[in-house]
């Protein structure tokens, strides 16, 4: 099992992910001055960022299993 990330947050202006799993995560970069968390995941096309404004966010848990992370944030 991969290190997945499940996330509660906005990704822009009037856009939001509610409970939204993202698989095969490499990396999390949080920028707790400007209130952002990059999540970067790797896939068949290449590897991708996304970004998650952190402002609404209150609660950021995580958990191990064998050896593979799982974070969850809402």
């Amino acid at each position: 099992m991969p290190h997945q990330v499940t996330i509660t947050a906005k990704t822009g202006p009037d856009r939001a992910s509610t409970a939204a799993v993202i698989p095969n995560v490499t990396r999390l970069d949080f920028d707790l001055n400007d209130k952002i968390l990059q999540v970067h995941t790797e896939t068949q096309s290449g590897n991708q960022i996304k970004e998650y404004e952190l402002s609404a966010v209150t609660t950021v848990t995580c958990t191990v299993t064998a050896g593979n992370w799982a974070f969850v944030l809402s």
